[in-house]
């Protein structure tokens, strides 16, 4: 279903922003973002889990991506911050992203592209960059990923863990910042939005 169906249906069946936000672990503001038009293009799993909440058959029908002439033209769908007690800004900078098409493995429409915020992540990711990612929810440990935690806070990092044990660090580039361990019940509220797989920058 599309945004505005979803949209529809709940104004049919009364449901309230706050009422999807307790349903779905989403922060009322996400939901506005959505619904009120600021978040032109949503995350996938986002639109597939607000379905879920609301006994909806998810959909594949949002995109940020479409193809021209051998290339595919992604939109950034926002920022996401290269340091902690940030989250990820849905709203498009304007800006566009040409990547060959056999670039891509998969579903084009796993992958997304964001900005990133912040210097965290210096040398390897710099303010201002662009990201491209594959959605997934399990990467190996050492990965660069984007991931969400603590609820809706999000950020970009590597991410080291050992298979069986009740922890995870998120590790930054840049020594000057603290390497942040999640873990215990934590991580119930950690997960991992998608796995960057290509550095775009401006020279």
């Amino acid at each position: 279903m599309t945004i505005e169906e979803i949209k529809s249906y709940m104004k049919k069946n009364k449901i309230t922003y706050q009422m999807l936000a307790d349903k779905t672990g989403l922060s009322v503001s996400t939901v506005t973002k959505i619904f009120g038009g600021f978040a032109k293009y949503p995350r996938v799993d986002t639109v597939h889990a607000i379905e879920r909440a609301l006994g909806l058959s998810p959909s594949a029908t949002v995109s940020n991506v479409y193809e021209a002439g051998g290339l595919l033209i992604f939109e950034e769908i926002g920022t996401v911050k290269a340091g902690f007690n940030g989250s990820i800004d849905e709203i498009p900078t304007g800006k566009r992203i040409e990547i060959p098409a056999s670039m891509i493995s998969g579903n084009q429409n796993e992958y997304f592209v964001l900005r990133v915020k912040g210097n965290s992540m210096y040398p390897r990711l710099l303010e201002g960059d662009t990201i491209l990612c594959r959605r997934c929810d399990a990467v190996d440990s050492g990965s660069l990923v984007v991931v969400l935690y603590n609820g809706d806070e999000a950020t970009v990092k590597r991410i080291n863990y050992v298979q069986g044990q009740n922890w995870l660090e998120l590790i930054p580039y840049n020594p000057e910042y603290p390497t942040k361990r999640i873990e215990g019940a934590e991580l119930e509220q950690c997960r991992i939005l998608g796995l960057v797989v290509k550095l775009i920058r401006d020279l």
